[in-house]
């Protein structure tokens, strides 16, 4: 069996998705090895830690997690594993990513890491919701490219999208099912399905699951940002089947 490597950006569910992931390897008889979790723990930084361990990174066999930051999509390695990538509408995702930067997101253990990211929240609450998707618009733009890029140079790989894991589960877990060849037996719904309930009774920022409901930027942001955030991210929502 071909290793696997997930690749996604923050704020698209990727962190759930890598936890459902791991069940459906699993239970195909792959090992384990999540590179990003030992990547959290180190003082280096995510691309820097990637790099680091992709002489470590067998073909054959294993499951390696998901990587998210755009700096981890240009290892020369990738084309030697099979690769499932998880999007979303960027958009939301940057709505999602104020919300988490400016408040919920916890710290980092490194203390190097953690000073660097407290500033940056700092940041982050001083520009606000508006000022801030905007300035990260374009950090968007280029995380999505890279993985349209991936997504076409990997025949045998998997696009899912976070709007069918919380909106149509069952279908997104019948596409990793089908991907891997791996039935979802009763004893792995059973294992995946408390992981899938995607449910929020409550908009609740100081969670990390805020809200999931698509769309979100819509009910957030002023309608003239909006127009400023579909310029320029038009390229790859289009590319994607995200409506402006």
């Amino acid at each position: 069996m071909k290793s696997v490597l997930a690749v996604s950006m923050h704020k698209a569910g990727s962190s759930i998705a890598d936890l459902i992931l791991v069940d459906f390897m699993r239970a195909k008889g792959y090992e384990i090895d999540r590179i990003a979790t030992k990547a959290w723990k180190s003082p280096l930084a995510a691309p820097d830690f990637f790099l680091q361990y992709q002489s470590s990174i067998k073909t054959d066999g294993v499951y390696y997690g998901i990587a998210r930051h755009p700096g981890t999509h240009d290892l020369n390695i990738l084309p030697k594993l099979r690769i499932i990538a998880q999007i979303r509408d960027p958009r939301d995702c940057l709505v999602s990513a104020y919300f988490s930067l400016s408040g919920s997101h916890a710290l980092p253990a490194a203390p190097e890491k953690r000073a660097r990211f407290v500033e940056r929240r700092a940041q982050t609450q001083a520009l606000g919701l508006d000022n801030y998707v905007l300035q990260e618009a374009d950090d968007y733009l280029m995380r999505m490219d890279k993985i349209r890029k991936i997504v076409e140079t990997h025949p045998d790989g998997l696009l899912l999208k976070y709007e069918t894991m919380v909106c149509n589960t069952d279908l997104w877990l019948t596409r990793i099912s089908e991907f891997l060849e791996q039935p979802l037996s009763e004893a792995l719904l059973h294992q995946v399905q408390d992981k899938a309930d995607f449910s929020v009774a409550v908009e609740d920022a100081a969670r990390h699951k805020r809200q999931v409901t698509p769309g979100d930027h819509k009910r957030k942001l002023k309608p003239e940002t909006i127009v400023r955030l579909n310029d320029i991210l038009g390229p790859v929502l289009r590319e994607f089947d995200y409506a402006t």
